[in-house]
């Protein structure tokens, strides 16, 4: 196991330091987010190690007051963080370069970061070049003067994410070459500290990279590497950020900075006062009037019937349905009910659709509401509804006792990044409208709001059966009436697989006709390129590249058969590719079947959130055992590729809960996941609702002892998945979207539930087919994802052939049974 992060304190680390003796009271640091993925790890790195207080300003702010100088007075120190982009871009380093002009009284001290380190070097015309090939997610042992901030600190193990890098002179490579323990000049302002000697491409001579400069007369610090990553030595890390801040403290002193005063909580903080909710907000309320604080259930101790087999027989064919299998153990079916009801929302239109669904068991109704609302407005509703309808009691055992069950789409992610207003359009995911997919997309989010379901624990067998409206509790009431049909249905002798024979021969008939339309290799392996050249530019870390494969198929010649297809195409699936999130959903005309082995998002009534990424896949086959596959994972490229991730979801974490409360579990390990092998990651963090992290504590609604507003607030923070876009995840996506020309949908978005009494589960909607195709058309299309992150070590062959091992894992249900596994899909 991975040591646990975030939980440094001073005593582990043999007491107090000499600059936290300074003062009794916690002081302040400013720290520059260049909109990076990393920022949070940063933050929290400063606040468990110095025991200060960070407060966060973005590259794009304007100086608070409009007065610089004024504004810097409250802080002992800056930080300028790392980020996307070159410092010779003035807008990719924004108020950066403000404080390389401050004059010599206003002078404070000043830590540099990748990013920030390059704009000090910059500043100090050293040039900035790209690297022969990019060190992203990468570690190395450095070299270090042992002077100033290294100080009795050699050859320190860090983390390195950058394509570009400060240029010495030859006459400083070959004075470093045989280097004698003499200060060394980067130039006539900086001193070296730290550097790294590595390898260029086809050429027999060493690069000197420098690692780390100070100013030799300004309170000037910087360093390429980063700190707070993960694989980062955090011992030797953490002090020499000690010595930096105790000799930030002594410069200050002499030079009588400090004293300011206490730092105004709002100093930074943009205009919150929230108008008024949607009036639609109110109308869901309403529908929502049945809901009680209680959900009362009802158990079957253990029983042989299985989630499919209840869902079929709770559930009408073509009613709106979700059936959610939450971390290999809890399967979740919704069941209909006389007050339920749906929403559908779409983001680049910012429309909302919520309709009743009593009475009309195909979901496809007249008495629909639309209305506008934006993306904003949707979340606090969602919060509100919430927060308003939370559930305090019910069976302990289970994590969903009532709540919205459904999915949110990847563009909706992409609507709830926060971006550079350089950066800033009115498209919510910068798709060139006129690349855009013409086939109809999916709504953004797709909820069915819950108040009957049935849990069944696949590891006991327990069957929960429950309702959070009162008239269900009553003697024979729904519930009882539930219990009896299902304890009855459980001592026949039901088969699994009792249509399977049917089954298969009725599918086989459709699949027969499909057509398949994959994607062109020439095509994917040019966007590959195009990613690899935005890595090579500083412009991201890693790149998730995908693409779709579409399967055009006649429908089934009766309505019946048309409406239990993508049912039997679940079914089929979840015997094909078993996995730890398999989920169906039925809402309106989207059809969703999934297979997919991985977590987005948990948490827990406790106030615990975690998230398993996965990065790096190896299929199994005759000759591909799990030793093997922890040799192939174990290689620079994979490591490196889940790396950047984990220190992505560290980041997200801590934006929601802040410094101190954020531990990884498990890092780079391989795991057996159906057909393939995957490396994960395993982080948890902990909410603390009076303390909450950088990235919501200024959300003026998010205040409530019920942990669902919290989790659907880091829903909101996390999306998109970092595993389906790359690290720094704004321009990541940014470029993706420019790069795949088309609307993802349903594909790496996410799918689960909204627990009323607090919990909340949802995947990474990979190894999944969708459509929208209506139930009368005569031909169905549906629509596969499938892709690879790429790195710099990425070759074109291995990112294709990647891409085709996932796509295969769903496309091959997609076969008739006689081909299925012959490689002929």
């Amino acid at each position: 196991m991975a040591p646990l992060l975030g939980s440094w304190t001073a005593s582990s680390a043999g007491g107090p330091s000499k600059a936290q003796l300074h003062t009794s009271t916690r002081k302040n640091i400013l720290y520059v987010d260049a909109y990076d993925s990393f920022s949070y790890n940063v933050v929290a790195m400063l606040e468990e190690v110095l025991g200060v207080k960070v407060t966060v300003l973005m590259i794009d702010s304007e100086w608070p007051e409009g007065n610089k100088a004024e504004f810097l007075q409250y802080f002992e120190a800056v930080v300028l963080g790392p980020g996307p982009g070159d410092p010779n871009v003035p807008q990719d380093i924004g108020i950066m370069r403000d404080i390389w002009d401050l004059s010599d009284a206003d002078l404070l001290p000043v830590f540099g970061i990748c990013l920030g380190f390059q704009s000090l070097c910059l500043h100090h015309s050293i040039a900035i070049e790209r690297l022969s090939y990019p060190l992203h997610g990468r570690v190395y042992r450095i070299s270090t003067a042992e002077k100033d901030i290294f100080k009795d600190l050699q050859d320190v193990e860090v983390t390195l994410y950058h394509s570009l890098y400060a240029k010495l002179d030859d006459s400083l490579e070959a004075a470093l070459a045989e280097y004698s323990g003499k200060q060394i000049k980067a130039n006539a302002d900086l001193d070296l500290l730290a550097w790294l000697p590595i390898e260029q491409d086809n050429v027999s001579e060493r690069t000197i990279i420098p690692m780390a400069v100070r100013h030799r007369e300004k309170p000037f610090w910087g360093v390429q590497f980063h700190p707070e990553s993960c694989k980062s030595d955090r011992g030797v890390c953490s002090e020499l950020l000690r010595k930096w801040w105790e000799m930030s403290l002594d410069y200050n002193k002499k030079h009588g900075r400090g004293g300011y005063g206490f730092l105004p909580e709002d100093i930074t903080r943009g205009s919150s006062d929230m108008t008024s909710l949607p009036e639609i907000a109110f109308t869901m309320l309403n529908w929502c009037a049945s809901t009680s604080r209680s959900s009362a259930f009802r158990s079957l101790p253990t029983s042989r019937l299985n989630a499919e087999f209840i869902c079929e027989r709770l559930n009408a064919p073509g009613s709106p349905t979700v059936l959610f299998q939450s971390n290999g153990r809890y399967s979740i079916i919704s069941v209909p009910g006389p007050t339920s009801w749906r929403l559908e929302y779409y983001a680049q239109a910012e429309a909302l659709l919520v309709e009743r669904l009593q009475g009309h068991c195909n979901g496809h109704t007249n008495s629909g509401i639309k209305k506008s609302l934006s993306v904003y407005d949707l979340w606090e509703t969602l919060r509100y509804l919430m927060d308003m309808k939370k559930v305090e009691f019910g069976d302990d055992a289970v994590p969903f006792w009532g709540g919205f069950l459904g999915y949110f789409s990847y563009e909706m992610g992409l609507a709830c990044l926060a971006r550079p207003k350089t950066h800033s359009d009115d498209n919510h995911g910068y798709i060139p409208l006129q690349n855009a997919a013409a086939t109809t997309d999916p709504a953004d989010v797709s909820l069915l709001w819950t108040e009957r379901s049935v849990v069944v624990d696949n590891e006991t067998g327990r069957i929960t059966i429950q309702s959070t409206r009162n008239a269900d509790d009553k003697s024979t009431g729904w519930l009882d009436e539930t219990l009896q049909y299902l304890t009855e249905l459980s001592r026949v002798d039901v088969l699994e697989n009792e249509n399977a024979n049917s089954d298969a021969g009725y599918l086989d008939t459709i699949l027969r006709q499909c057509v398949i339309r994959f994607p062109n290799e020439q095509t994917y392996k040019q966007q590959l390129e195009a990613c690899k050249a935005e890595l090579e530019a500083g412009e991201s870390y890693e790149l998730c590249l995908t693409c779709e494969t579409s399967i055009t198929l006649p429908s089934p010649s009766t309505d019946s058969e048309r409406v239990a297809f993508p049912w039997k195409l679940y079914k089929r699936l979840r015997e094909y590719n078993p996995a730890a999130f398999s989920a169906y959903a039925r809402l309106g005309t989207v059809k969703v079947v999934s297979s997919s082995p991985e977590c987005f998002l948990n948490w827990d009534r406790s106030f615990t959130l975690e998230m398993k990424p996965m990065k790096g896949t190896v299929r199994k086959s005759a000759s591909m055992n799990m030793k093997k596959a922890k040799e192939i994972l174990g290689s620079t490229k994979e490591m490196a590729e889940n790396l950047m991730i984990a220190d992505l979801i560290r980041h997200d974490l801590y934006g929601i809960c802040g410094s101190g409360r954020v531990r990884v579990e498990k890092l780079l390990e391989v795991e057996d996941h159906g057909r393939v092998y995957q490396m994960i990651t395993h982080v948890k963090g902990d909410v603390d609702p009076g303390r909450l992290g950088f990235a919501v504590r200024n959300l003026p609604h998010l205040h409530s002892s019920n942990m669902s507003a919290y989790g659907l607030t880091a829903l909101q923070r996390c999306l998109p998945p970092g595993s389906m876009t790359g690290a720094p995840k704004e321009r990541s996506c940014m470029h993706l979207s420019l790069i795949e020309a088309r609307k993802r949908g349903v594909y790496s978005g996410v799918m689960g539930f909204l627990d009323l009494g607090g919990g909340g589960s949802f995947s990474v909607l990979i190894r999944t087919a969708f459509s929208c195709s209506d139930d009368k058309d005569n031909e169905q299309t549906w629509r596969i994802g499938a892709g690879g992150a790429v790195t710099i070590l990425s070759t074109a062959d291995g990112e294709w052939n990647e891409m085709l091992t996932k796509l295969t894992t769903v496309c091959g249900v997609f076969a008739p049974s006689d081909l299925q596994g012959s490689g002929k899909v």
